[in-house]
């Protein structure tokens, strides 16, 4: 059996300085997205952040009293809506693409563009909300916008959702299997001093490509200190690789430098025991490295919330940061993912 591993790489450049519209997709090309969404991410920054406003909706969001039967949708209902083809706007047998809703814990709205450059709606789908309790016929007004993409791709005679990505900078990064037990995840909160679940948020997210096994898409980031544009390349196989390029523009509101928390991540690998990423390594530009141990007495993980760990400081720009799992194999040789 070959062994199926998970890799992350994150490539960071801070950038220090104060699409395509068309609906024919015959005529559309969106191979400059990236450079658009530099382009937004810095007039973005020019500007005080102002957070999205996710007003409740009762109906979609979790039950108040926790208990499935009262108004509200439980993950497992949230879960069940997009089962099948609901909201895809991308399938061809290899890889789909779904457009995820407002519900259960996904509020925080997203702009999608497809590969066609084409705008992606709520209204374009028939999410079926027959599944919540109470059942519903159609989602209420305050529910109507999306909120993240999910991806798959075949694996046998099964399409398996391989890679999640939503309006609250939340990345799920799964290799090709359908065993749940398999995943990474990656959350791009820019500001080490508002380490909360919306001090990041993706404001667009465009599909630009596709092949047999990789597919590429371009995001507006903004957060309270830095916007940003991130370019993420996803290619699956027994080793699904995630490389995430992540340009920063410091918000001209900032007093002091900020402080740059470029990723928080948890993650596990195998069906059976649990395993976390080991090591954060970080490369610069002149190819000198530094590593820390997530293991290291001296970094305090709290209350299992947000938390610090430092990277030393190089003698050049930071190039990539890299997130790193040791293991011993059966010969006992030692072997980094």
């Amino acid at each position: 059996m070959k062994r199926l591993s998970l890799k992350w790489t994150l490539l960071l450049s801070a950038a220090l300085i104060g699409g395509c519209s068309s609906d024919e997709a015959s005529v559309c090309s969106n191979g400059n997205a990236l450079e658009e969404r530099k382009r937004d991410a810095q007039e973005v920054a020019k500007a005080a952040y102002s957070p999205p406003i996710t007003a409740a909706c009762p109906e979609l969001d979790p039950p108040s009293d926790g208990e499935a039967a009262s108004v509200g949708l439980t993950a497992r209902e949230y879960g069940a809506l997009l089962r099948g083809a609901n909201g895809n706007f991308y399938d061809n047998g290899t890889w789909w693409l779904k457009a995820t809703p407002r519900g259960e814990s996904h509020v925080v709205p997203v702009q999608i563009t497809d590969e066609r450059c084409e705008r992606v709606t709520f209204a374009k789908f028939g999410y079926d909300y027959a599944f919540a309790t109470p059942p519903m016929t159609e989602a209420p007004a305050c529910g109507r916008y999306l909120t993240g993409i999910n991806v798959g791709h075949q694996l046998s005679d099964s399409w398996p959702e391989i890679f999640r990505f939503d309006g609250a900078g939340l990345i799920r990064l799964g290799p090709l299997m359908a065993a749940a037990e398999f995943a990474a995840f990656l959350r791009l909160p820019h500001d080490a001093g508002e380490l909360s679940a919306e001090s990041t948020t993706v404001d667009r997210i465009d599909v630009l490509r596709h092949d047999d096994d990789t597919v590429e898409f371009a995001a507006l980031a903004s957060g309270p200190t830095f916007a940003s544009a991130l370019r993420l390349v996803l290619k699956v196989g027994d080793e699904s690789r995630l490389s995430v390029q992540l340009e920063l523009y410091p918000r001209s509101s900032t007093v002091d430098s900020p402080l740059i928390a470029a990723a928080a991540l948890s993650g596990w690998f195998g069906n059976v025991d649990g395993r976390d990423f080991d090591r954060v390594r970080a490369m610069y530009n002149d190819g000198s490295t530094s590593e820390v141990a997530l293991g290291d007495h001296n970094i305090d993980w709290g209350d299992g919330q947000w938390t610090r760990v430092p990277v030393g400081q190089g003698s050049s720009e930071l190039e990539s940061l890299s997130f790193i799992q040791d293991e011993t194999s059966g010969d006992r040789s030692h072997r980094s993912t």
